[in-house]
């Protein structure tokens, strides 16, 4: 056990003077907070003027109507040539258009022209009737809508019009048609929807976290074992400990890593918040069991794929042989993240019910179960049990293969081959 504390000591020393790791900590922890805190100050100086704009409103509608400017909204002047004369009132077509336009009343389309042309008007309609009728512009734009806003407008004029006609009232049809049934959601079970976001960020935090740091536990077994420091090192500490102090050493740094930089953001998205005005809280209102989860089983698959790197790594004698041998460790795991993607979209699916008791992916199988969808505590109990044998187990043949490979050099070591002879010992 003093062997074991010093190789983690040691090791977690390395961590924490490595200027590389300390910056990208430093960086990355300064991202998260300007990118919450940035927009969160925006927002709340955009909130604060609507608040004060709308202040100014309400002291505007209590003042009577007859002293407001006529011209408090901004004028639109259109061009209107109704041939046929189907328009009974035009301001009920602008109306219904939502907009404060003069029309151009034109007596010939080429007046109505005329008038676009010169710029005295926006636009022009020569109306043959409600359901037909000529858009006429100078130069339309990409972001041009009037025409579609016109023949909406046009539509409800028309069937205004045809209902009067029939005796019917116009607005308790629309009214009739405008109304909608009240409803209230009762999720009796996880809201999928809501939990969505939260879940997609923690798999991700994983899948950085192990692939970045499992690399690195490879590269630093191998790196000793190039300059063979690895020689010394064997001969005065236990095997098992000098593997164990490595991994857990990159376990604990990455935990405060992952600590420090979702500390950072939830942090300041709840000092935000209310400048936020609840934006991202399906991202980061985490509920406790979720963040309970992600801890035990996140640990528990980042220990088991970092003793798979461990072992692949003493096994390689270069540095540039590290790629290649920890292919099949990287291969395994991103089935594993490809697996929790297609899940999010089916948490009690089959392949996520599968996927959380096999120990090389429930780690993320079972996080989508408990952050959105269905599971019992003794299946939450079984996989975590079945994650912790094969934990340890990876642990005990990691020790072993270690033991074997540090001092072989020369060609890199099959996997298999490590095992027969492991077993003829």
């Amino acid at each position: 056990m003093r062997q074991f504390l010093t190789v983690l000591k040691f090791e977690l020393g390395n961590y924490f003077k490595n200027k590389s790791f300390l910056v990208t900590t430093i960086v990355l922890m300064v991202l998260a907070v300007g990118i919450i805190a940035v927009p969160g100050m925006l927002f709340g100086q955009g909130t604060k003027t609507e608040n004060s704009a709308g202040q100014a409103v309400e002291t505007r509608k209590e003042q009577p109507e007859e002293d407001a400017p006529e011209d408090m909204e901004e004028q639109e002047r259109y061009a209107l040539y109704d041939m046929n004369g189907s328009i009974q009132d035009p301001s009920v077509l602008a109306t219904y258009m939502g907009r404060n336009i003069t029309w151009l009343m034109c007596g010939s389309e080429r007046e109505l022209e005329e008038m676009v042309s010169s710029g005295k008007a926006e636009a022009g309609f020569a109306v043959e009737d409600l359901l037909h009728y000529t858009y006429v512009v100078e130069d339309r734009s990409a972001y041009d809508t009037i025409q579609e806003t016109f023949s909406e407008a046009a539509a409800m004029t028309y069937r205004s019009q045809v209902l009067e006609e029939k005796g019917l009232d116009p607005m308790e049809i629309e009214t009739l048609y405008r109304t909608q049934p009240e409803t209230e959601t009762r999720v009796l079970g996880k809201d999928s929807a809501g939990s969505y976001a939260y879940t997609y960020m923690l798999i991700m935090v994983l899948y950085f976290l192990l692939i970045f740091y499992g690399q690195m536990i490879a590269t630093s077994v191998t790196s000793e074992k190039s300059n063979r420091a690895i020689e010394i090192l064997v001969t005065s500490v236990d095997s098992s400990s000098l593997i164990f102090g490595k991994i857990l050493a990159g376990a604990i740094a990455g935990l405060i890593q992952c600590v420090l930089l979702l500390g950072s953001a939830v942090g300041t998205y709840q000092i935000f918040r209310e400048n936020w005005g609840g934006l991202l809280d399906n991202l980061f209102d985490i509920p406790a069991p979720v963040w309970m989860t992600f801890a035990v089983f996140g640990m528990m698959g980042y220990l088991l794929y970092a003793f798979c790197f461990g072992m692949l790594g003493a096994l390689v004698s270069k540095t540039e042989d590290i790629s290649k041998a920890s292919t099949p460790v990287i291969m395994l795991y991103i089935i594993s993240f490809f697996i929790a993607i297609f899940g999010l979209n089916d948490s009690n699916g089959i392949l996520v019910r599968v996927a959380s008791f096999i120990p090389f992916t429930s780690s993320n199988g079972m996080l989508i179960r408990v952050a959105m969808g269905s599971v019992e505590i003794w299946e939450v109990i079984l996989s975590g049990v079945l994650l912790a044998v094969c934990c340890v187990g990876a642990g005990v043949l990691a020790a072993k293969i270690f033991r074997f490979g540090t001092l072989m050099y020369g060609n890199p070591i099959k996997f298999t081959t490590a095992l027969k002879k492991i077993r003829e010992r």
